[in-house]
């Protein structure tokens, strides 16, 4: 319950940070944010579950008003607050500025950590085996198992600074603090792995980067972390952040985590992929057993090989538009299921196979000294085959997969891909188009508590969107829609008169270039917002020349360089103009007089392009739904709301909105769209 010793912790934090901070602005809508995370949180709503959602919009002071209440109640709780945001951009203003300046006002002290995923991390063991061994032969391992193609000279120097450089202190273990990243296969085999790590058994773990980390995790009383992070780890046994019932959650961004499930829980795997990693556990066995003295374990790679020479025979059959073929509503040709059966039973039997040698391999270094430069690749490359067999075995199992009744359909396709070798690899995927039940299980059902916040959550007015998206059941949380602290009626909303609709692809840019040409204030800043990347660059072609200021198109630069030239230019008070697509729809901050003028070149409407996509918009309309209904317009809403937020960023902001698309005024759905805006003054021309 919210007791009285909690709400003076609060009460008496808002109030120091109010008095000492500058620029301080009281906010009700703030106010009210404090007061509904602190009473679903601490159980005010007995017969709800402690998850509110706020959409919060720029200016309300989201980032204060969840730490200054979360922080007292996970502490009184004795649970951990874990705050996931999207981007590095919120995490790095969270760890650097929103959270220090919260410490000093906070009346409950309080310990912050980053959390990193395992891979992030050094394992100082392997880069010492790489660094001493890789110039010596050894003739009972074969060196060549651990390398698709061995490291170059230059590779081998970086491997030798970076341990100098551990050793010294003067690097900390991480890869986000190195100067110089070696390659992603470099990094692979000196990261660390929970495949192949041996925790408190390596001599090294004391000192070992992750396990520092790990330690420092469970001393914070607040982890930072993102939603990447989180959902790898929960659904890989929740082996890095505290227990879920023993955490309560913040998720900032709260719209980007249906998209990031999405991609957790798709599986893949190539025919070549499938074929290296049967020839590297076949290797490995024989490692193994010649150091052993046991019996090599029957190959299975020609039963295999023949099994897939089958598959893809048959997959050169199929009619691959822009080298995807994706089958109907997740259902698999039945001569593909039948080998692909086949192959998850032989690899099957070379998974248990290979089980049974790795526990003999582990006997036999109990009771026999084995030098470490042969037992720790060695090591490595058993825990790489483990995780290689296993990631192969999940994706045959989902693609193999019956159809539950009464669920929505995976969807599986096949990708074909020319590898540097020239030979033609074909990429087997399975997905999961509704990760709702995925989210529930792992978080909703268990969590202490939870707050899922952005300044765009909702979609046409209704939290319908986000609850199909993400498990939640309306009737068993809390929803909060929070006034903007902005004066939007002072902003024109202008509908743009335009003969040419979106669909008349040749005619609508052509008159977009004599629009913007018309319309855009040369000694101003402008951001304009495209839908697509040909139709920004023709029309960048045809006002370049004309605008009589800068102009700078995404692609051309850096987002984040882009933006500072954009500033510097407005400091000097001379115009630019910014063309930008999706990434510039959303988290660009551009104050004041640096941006006055919004363009939207036209409504952003979600066209089933990925697999994942066809095959919802496909199932909604087998089940009679309209997908467009469901999911296009509540997304296109969502993206409006999102595009026009660039202008408006303080309460002094001013300036103007204009949008490209006649169908606000030409199609049903458009009062819908215009409905659901913030409070402009719309202008239809």
């Amino acid at each position: 319950m919210l007791t009285t010793e909690l709400k003076t912790q609060i009460r008496q934090s808002f109030e120091a940070a109010k008095n000492a901070m500058p620029d301080f602005k009281i906010r009700q809508a703030q106010n009210k944010m404090i007061a509904e995370i602190s009473k679903t949180l601490s159980g005010e709503y007995p017969d709800s579950n402690p998850i509110l959602c706020v959409e919060a919009p720029t200016g309300t002071g989201k980032t204060m008003a969840y730490l200054l209440s979360a922080i007292p109640i996970a502490k009184a709780q004795k649970k951990k607050l874990i705050i996931s945001s999207a981007n590095v951009a919120l995490q790095e203003q969270l760890l650097n500025k929103d959270i220090p300046e919260i410490k000093k006002y906070c009346h409950v002290d309080f310990e912050y950590v980053l959390v990193k995923g395992r891979s992030r991390y050094l394992c100082v063991r392997n880069l010492i085996n790489l660094v001493e061994n890789n110039t010596s032969e050894n003739e009972l391992f074969d060196n060549s198992l651990l390398w698709d193609s061995p490291p170059g000279k230059y590779q081998l120097d970086q491997l030798g600074e970076m341990l100098e450089d551990y050793s010294d202190k003067k690097w900390n273990g991480e890869i986000d603090d190195l100067e110089q990243t070696p390659d992603g296969s470099l990094w692979s085999k000196i990261a660390c792995n929970r495949f192949t790590c041996t925790a408190k058994n390596c001599e090294f773990y004391n000192d070992c980067a992750f396990f520092k980390a790990r330690k420092q995790i469970t001393k914070a009383d607040v982890i930072v972390a993102n939603h990447d992070l989180i959902l790898a780890d929960l659904s890989t046994g929740n082996t890095i952040l505290p227990d879920v019932d023993e955490s309560i959650y913040i998720f900032d961004e709260a719209h980007h985590l249906n998209h990031k499930a999405l991609s957790h829980f798709s599986l893949s795997a190539g025919t070549e992929f499938i074929k290296t990693s049967l020839r590297q556990t076949q290797g490995v066995s024989e490692q193994v057993c010649k150091l052993t003295q046991g019996d090599t374990a029957e190959s299975n790679i020609k039963l295999v090989d023949d099994y897939l020479s089958d598959l893809t025979e048959l997959f050169k059959a199929l009619a691959f538009d822009e080298n995807i073929y994706l089958f109907d509503q997740g259902v698999v040709d039945t001569p593909i299921q039948t080998i692909c059966q086949n192959l998850l039973t032989a690899i099957g039997n070379t998974h248990t196979q290979f089980e049974h040698l790795k526990d003999t391999w582990l006997g036999y270094l109990k009771i026999k000294m084995v030098e470490k430069s042969i037992a720790d690749p060695l090591n490595n490359v058993l825990g790489e085959c483990e995780q290689h067999l296993s990631s192969i075995l999940l994706l045959l199992s989902s693609f193999m997969q019956a159809h539950e009744v009464g669920r929505p359909p995976h969807s599986r396709w096949i990708e074909k891909t020319i590898l540097a070798n020239k030979k033609t690899n074909y990429i087997i995927n399975s997905a999961q188009i509704d990760i709702s039940h995925n989210l529930d299980q792992l978080i909703w059902s268990k969590v202490a508590g939870a707050v899922l916040t952005s300044a765009t959550l909702s979609s046409l007015g209704s939290f319908d969107r986000l609850n199909q998206q993400l498990g939640l059941v309306k009737a068993e949380n809390q929803y909060l829609r929070l006034p903007s602290p902005f004066n939007f009626d002072q902003v024109d909303f202008i509908v743009a008169n335009f003969k040419n609709n979106p669909t008349q692809v040749y005619e609508h840019t052509q008159e977009v270039a004599t629009q913007l040409l018309e319309r855009i204030d040369s000694n101003e800043g402008s951001l304009v917002l495209f839908a697509s990347n040909k139709q920004m660059q023709i029309v960048a072609d045809l006002v370049e020349q004309k605008l009589g200021c800068e102009l700078f198109v995404q692609g051309e630069f850096s987002k984040k360089l882009i933006l500072k030239k954009h500033i510097n230019l407005r400091k000097q008070n001379q115009g630019s103009v910014i063309f930008g697509l999706d990434s510039f729809a959303e988290g660009v901050d551009l104050k004041g007089d640096n941006l006055t003028h919004v363009v939207i070149v036209k409504l952003r409407f979600s066209v089933p392009t990925s697999p994942i996509e066809k095959t919802t918009n496909d199932y909604l309309q087998s089940q009679n739904r309209n997908p467009f209904m469901e999911i296009s317009l509540p997304d296109a809403s969502l993206r409006l709301i999102q595009a026009c937020g660039r202008l408006i960023r303080t309460e002094t902001d001013t300036g103007k909105i204009t949008i490209f698309d006649n169908r606000l005024v030409s199609k049903f759905y458009g009062k819908q769209l215009l409905n659901a805006l913030p409070g402009y003054n719309i202008i239809v021309e």
